[in-house]
């Protein structure tokens, strides 16, 4: 690992900060859940607190919502199947943990607001102890709290993979293209909030 390497990944990721930020706040950056029909929410926007972080690589993801002021806590995993570069996330002084993908993720006493996916579904597509990616989006759906948000930047084909499990989930997704890269894309998913409905 060199010094460019590490500079090019916040480059990377304060750029991407930004198109998320720009893409996401109008409907997610609230006091409250925004549900149809609410009234748009007074400042601060904040509805944000705990991250996850499923592949963190360098740590540049919480590196770029440090170095733009987004007040949350970020839990930066580093999965099993790929490099360890846990040492440079904790040298950083991130929190972080080591963890196989095809295992539960220890929560207690917390769901997160946000789940952030780059590149994890064809890691652990191309690794030796194979998890199915159905295994691994019926996990974020346990970890992640209702009108909770998931993020997936991933290839083409794998997106594309997932999109039926998502709907099985009852997840709200769209995709969007990126400008900077056509073998990717970004797969932006909500969880719901079931309502009891009266009989």
């Amino acid at each position: 690992l060199r010094v460019d390497d590490l500079v090019d990944d916040n480059a990377i990721w304060n750029s991407a900060i930004r198109d998320y930020w720009s893409l996401l706040s109008p409907i997610i950056f609230s006091d409250h859940p925004k549900r149809p029909g609410d009234e748009d929410p007074s400042p601060p926007f904040n509805m944000l607190r705990n991250v996850l972080d499923m592949n963190a690589r360098f740590g540049g993801f919480n590196a770029a919502l440090m170095d733009t002021g987004k007040s949350v806590w970020v839990m930066n995993v580093v999965p099993t199947s790929g490099p360890n570069y846990l040492p440079l996330i904790l040298d950083r002084g991130f929190a972080g943990v080591l963890h196989d993908w095809c295992e539960a993720f220890p929560t207690y006493p917390r769901t997160y607001d946000m789940v952030q996916a780059d590149g994890l579904l064809t890691l652990e597509n191309h690794s030796k102890r194979k998890c199915s990616t159905s295994d691994i989006l019926i996990e974020i759906d346990r970890i992640l709290r209702p009108e909770g948000w998931v993020i997936f930047r991933d290839a083409v084909s794998v997106i594309e993979s997932a999109r039926p499990i998502i709907a099985r989930l009852r997840w709200e997704a769209r995709v969007i293209d990126l400008d900077s890269n056509n073998n990717e894309k970004l797969l932006v998913c909500q969880k719901p909030f079931f309502k009891k409905h009266a009989k």
